[in-house]
């Protein structure tokens, strides 16, 4: 019988799949060693990924098309 793996199924639901995201990112931090520099991109990666899945939640809740766009572009912009 195979194992399964919480972390190896598929969702589809882009919000589950961000909150994940920002969740893993603070797991993968704590396995980082502790410097000056580790410390400055740890925190970035932190707030961008938590960024991220909180603008996705704005985007849901855009009144009109331009305000859409724009929230969703924020979400892009702090993935990458």
């Amino acid at each position: 019988m195979q194992e399964l793996n919480p972390f190896s199924e598929k969702i589809f639901n882009y919000d589950d799949r961000l909150i994940r995201f920002a969740g893993e990112c603070i797991l993968f931090t704590r396995k980082l060693n502790k410097s000056y520099e580790s410390e400055y991109y740890k925190n970035q990666l932190i707030r961008s990924s938590g960024s991220s899945a909180l603008n996705f939640g704005e985007f849901q809740g855009a009144l009109t098309d331009k305000d859409l766009i724009f929230k969703l572009t924020l979400v892009v912009k702090e993935l990458k």
